[in-house]
C-alpha cells in the first residue's frame, strides 16, 4: 500500500482502540486528522474492528481484535450463491428494522420474519445480534468508503457537492435513516456499535471537510467560513433532516417541506457560486 495515505486511516485505528472506560470519543481524535510534523501524510495504518461475538475468519477467539487494510477491505470480492443471497436478505431486513426501531427495538425473531427465513436458519448465518449489527455497520462503512474514494469529484464545484448531497447523503434514503437512528442510540455508552458508529460520523464529516477545503482553495467558500465547522454543521443538518423526514413529516398535513432543498439552501449560504 502506498505510504501517502489519507490521515483518515489513523483516526479509524485510534477510534477502534478506545475503550468504554476511557469515555471520551472526541478528545484526542481530531488530532489524528493532522499531518505529521514534516507536513506529509502519515503512513497507512490498519483498521482494527472488534468482532461481533462470532469466531473471526482467521480462527481467533470471539471478541478478539482483527485487523484489515482499508484498501483491501474495500476491494474484497463478494461471493455469490444461495447462502450469500440469504445472508444479504437477512442484512437487508436487519438494516431496515434497525433504521425503523433501533438496535434494541428489533429482535432476532423480528429480523428473521422480515427476511422470510426461519430463526434457526438466520442463526446459521449470524450467531448473535451483535454479530449482525457488525455486518450491518460493515455495509455503512463500505458506503462511507465509496464517498471517500469520490472526494475529488465532490470537491470539483458547488454543483458537484450539491449533487452528492442529493444522492448518497439524501436524508430520505435508507443509509441516512439507518445512520441517524444508530447515531442517536449510541449516546448510550453500552451500545455495542458505539465506537464504530462514532467513527462513521467522523468519516462523513471528514469527507465533507475535504470537499469544502477543495472549494475554499478555489475561492468558492464565503469569507470567514471554516471548512471543518461547515462540515460538522452540514452533517448534523443532514442527520436532523433525516429524523424529521421519518417523524415530523408524517404528522404534518402540509408536506411541502423538501429536505434536499433545505440542504441546498444551507450550502448556498456557505459557498460562492
Amino acid at each position: 500500500m502506498s505510504m501517502n495515505v489519507d490521515p483518515l486511516a489513523r483516526v479509524l485505528r485510534t477510534l477502534d482502540q478506545i475503550t468504554a472506560a476511557e469515555g471520551e470519543v472526541g478528545t484526542g481524535v481530531r488530532a489524528d486528522f493532522d499531518t505529521s510534523a514534516d507536513g506529509s501524510a502519515a503512513p497507512a495504518s490498519p483498521v482494527s474492528e472488534a468482532d461481533g461475538g462470532a469466531p473471526a475468519p482467521d480462527g481467533s477467539e470471539p471478541g478478539a481484535v482483527r485487523t484489515v487494510e482499508l484498501e483491501e477491505a474495500a476491494t474484497t470480492p463478494v461471493t455469490t450463491g444461495p447462502g450469500q443471497a440469504r445472508r444479504e436478505a437477512i442484512l437487508d431486513a436487519a438494516s431496515s428494522l434497525f433504521a425503523e426501531r433501533g438496535y434494541h427495538g428489533a429482535s432476532l425473531r423480528d429480523i428473521s420474519r422480515r427476511a422470510g427465513i426461519s430463526h434457526p436458519g438466520m442463526l446459521h448465518h449470524f450467531a448473535s445480534k451483535d454479530t449482525l449489527l457488525g455486518a450491518v455497520i460493515d455495509r455503512l462503512e463500505d458506503h462511507a468508503q465509496g464517498l471517500l474514494n469520490s472526494v475529488e469529484s465532490i470537491q470539483g464545484s458547488p454543483a458537484t457537492l450539491i449533487a452528492a448531497l442529493s444522492g448518497p447523503w439524501d436524508p430520505t434514503q435508507h443509509e441516512m435513516a439507518l445512520l441517524a437512528t444508530l447515531s442517536a442510540e449510541t449516546v448510550n455508552p453500552d451500545h455495542p456499535g458505539r465506537y464504530r458508529v462514532a467513527r462513521l460520523r467522523l468519516v462523513h464529516e471528514h469527507v465533507l471537510e475535504k470537499a469544502l477545503i477543495g472549494l475554499s482553495e478555489q475561492g468558492q467558500l464565503v469569507p470567514g467560513a471554516q471548512p471543518a465547522f461547515v462540515a460538522r454543521s452540514l452533517f448534523s443538518l443532514l442527520l436532523s433532516l433525516t429524523v424529521r423526514e421519518h417523524s415530523v413529516r408524517e404528522l404534518q398535513q402540509d408536506r411541502s417541506a423538501d429536505p434536499s432543498r433545505d440542504v441546498h439552501d444551507f450550502v448556498r449560504l456557505c459557498v460562492v457560486s
